[in-house]
């Protein structure tokens, strides 16, 4: 099992071809790649379900809130993470300590097609995923979320 970018990818890639019609659809969306993402992560947690819940509520407000979207987006991605990480049966979580990076995506250019800008997205939630970790509770080395 494994984090599956190609799954985050797709997801967002469906939903910038085929804009959902609400905020709150849009947040679904959303939510529902970031579940497909994050469904197989290593170690295993059984709070994916939950934390997708937990993002589409969080980003409906974000996506409502569009002047500080970004910023509001971080806070909904930590509260995924976290509640990703609290699912960690015999781990003790850290989930990613730094910010996805949103505020810097939207300022950037904006990709040329749907495809392009579903990967950049995805790409940098991924990267910014891969940098939780999970210490065994009985003592080890962290294991990188995977």
């Amino acid at each position: 099992m494994a984090l599956l970018l190609s799954a985050l990818s797709s997801g967002l890639e469906t939903a910038a071809a085929s804009p959902p019609e609400t905020v709150a659809d849009a947040a679904g969306a959303w939510a529902d790649a970031m579940q497909a993402y994050a469904a197989g992560v290593t170690p295993a947690s059984t709070t994916v379900a939950a934390a997708a819940a937990t993002l589409e509520t969080a980003l409906t407000a974000a996506f409502a809130n569009r002047p500080d979207a970004a910023s509001a987006m971080e806070l909904a991605f930590t509260a995924f993470a976290t509640t990703v990480g609290g699912g960690m049966a015999g781990y003790t979580p850290t989930p990613p300590p730094g910010p996805v990076g949103f505020a810097a995506r939207f300022a950037a250019a904006s990709p040329a097609t749907h495809a392009a800008a579903a990967a950049a997205m995805a790409g940098i939630i991924d990267t910014w995923m891969r940098t939780g970790s999970a210490t065994p509770s009985g003592g080890g080395a962290p294991v990188a979320w995977s």
